[in-house]
């Protein structure tokens, strides 16, 4: 791999890690409505990045293209999915259990390509998938398995957004503006398609509605003056390093890079805890042990690719 490339990967990688800090701030400490949260986020940064490609020729057709609904709705699932999963997990130990997305990539991409992952590679997944089995049985509450399960589904189902980004045509684009355009209006759908899902299940029961008491889930200024500043700072340039790198280094090498950003995430924490922010990692000695090795299967899958 380009060394450029695999640095703007890890970038992006450390980008995500402080909005992970950021978000965990902010929505626990001013106990601000996460759904809400990610709706205003979503569409401040699509609308951002289509700022960014006004200059390209586009309508507001394009967001109805059938790739753009269904990764949109796939995000809906993805953001669900995790939210559900921490409930029964740490934030921490979320992040770490994320780095399975490597090991779906892998077996995904096995089975589109006919091609199995290289020789080099299966040392090092071999590392991740022993930690990562290690850590779950690590943590050892009896509600681990609902967090597993409900991480296994959000990883599924961003692995195969990935595949649907490294294969959508204007995805290959040069442009700057044209990609941004494009990524920009990938996330207003999926903003769009994020206060449908929450409509619906708001007016059946399955959670409060955004619309119940007046809309009071958006009637916090804090809530969008914090929602759009990450959309702007962290969502949108994210997101569309996020393709960028897809499109230069494909799926796997795009996920590999992502398995840095819960050891970013660690040593932020820490630092954000010695200035009283957050409380530090609580991790137990045998977690530590077993991040230690899906640590190692992480770095010796970028070594490969910087080898490669």
């Amino acid at each position: 791999m380009n060394g450029n490339v695999l640095a703007i990967a890890l970038g992006n990688s450390l980008l995500w890690s402080v909005y992970l800090l950021f978000t965990r701030h902010v929505v626990s400490g001013a106990q601000l409505d996460a759904w809400a949260y990610t709706l205003v986020q979503l569409l401040s940064a699509g609308l951002a990045m289509l700022w960014v490609g006004r200059r390209t020729p586009g309508n507001l057709a394009d967001l109805l293209a059938p790739w753009t609904v269904a990764y949109a709705f796939m995000r809906v699932i993805i953001n669900g999915a995790t939210s559900a999963a921490i409930v029964w997990l740490a934030v921490t130990q979320s992040t770490l259990l994320a780095t399975m997305s490597v090991l779906i990539g892998a077996a995904s991409g096995w089975a589109l390509s006919r091609k199995a992952p290289g020789k080099r590679d299966w040392p090092g997944l071999a590392l991740l998938a022993v930690g990562i089995v290690a850590f779950a049985i690590a943590i050892g509450s009896d509600t681990t398995w609902r967090g597993v399960l409900w991480l296994i589904l959000s990883e599924a189902v961003a692995v195969a957004a990935s595949w649907m980004i490294a294969y959508h045509p204007r995805n290959k684009e040069t442009d700057p503006a044209a990609r941004s355009r494009f990524t920009g209006e990938i996330l207003v759908a999926a903003s769009l398609a994020l206060i449908f899902v929450w409509s619906v299940a708001g007016s059946i029961g399955i959670i409060a509605s955004p619309w119940a008491g007046g809309g009071d889930a958006f009637g916090r200024i804090e809530l969008w003056l914090y929602a759009i500043l990450a959309g702007v700072l962290f969502r949108a340039p994210g997101t569309w390093l996020g393709f960028w790198t897809i499109n230069r280094s494909g799926v796997q090498t795009y996920l590999i890079a992502l398995t840095a950003m819960p050891f970013f995430a660690i040593v932020l924490e820490a630092a954000a805890a010695q200035l009283g922010w957050l409380a530090p990692p609580g991790l137990t000695r045998t977690e530590w042990y077993a991040a230690a090795v899906i640590l190692a299967g992480a770095v010796w899958l970028i070594a490969v690719r910087v080898r490669g």
